[in-house]
């Protein structure tokens, strides 16, 4: 069946609709994204909890379909530290841009703690 002169096509850019994608939203796509990273683990101090600085913690500046994140994490101890930024940045670029649809300018990892799992706590002897 052919469009008719001057009816939209279901392919027409202006017929489809927008989707517009809220900062928080950027924010927790980027926070999954670094805590399912091998070697991120969430981190929270009691100061922490008060206020609102847990780890894995971003910011993201949207404008438009364009936008720039920065991610701050704690890091196992025993991980390589550069290795485990590399693949935050790559997981936290990926998931933008699959996810959301974002072109991501650029993503800032901060390494702000390295944390001790129990299971790897070293034995203290007390004399």
């Amino acid at each position: 069946m052919a469009d008719e002169p001057g009816e939209p096509r279901d392919d027409d850019v202006a017929t489809r609709g927008r989707l517009t994608l809220k900062d928080r939203v950027a924010e927790r796509i980027a926070t999954r994204a670094a805590l399912d990273t091998h070697g991120v683990r969430s981190h929270s101090g009691a100061v922490g909890r008060l206020v609102g600085r847990d780890l894995p913690r971003t910011h993201v500046a949207v404008a438009g379909d364009r936008i720039r994140a920065e991610v701050d994490i704690a890091v196992a101890w025993s991980h390589p530290l550069p290795a485990v930024a590399a693949a935050v940045h790559h997981n936290v670029t990926a998931a933008l841009t699959d996810l959301a649809g974002l072109h991501v300018d650029g993503v800032t990892v901060r390494i702000d703690r390295i944390v001790v799992d129990d299971d790897v706590r070293p034995e203290r002897t007390v004399l």
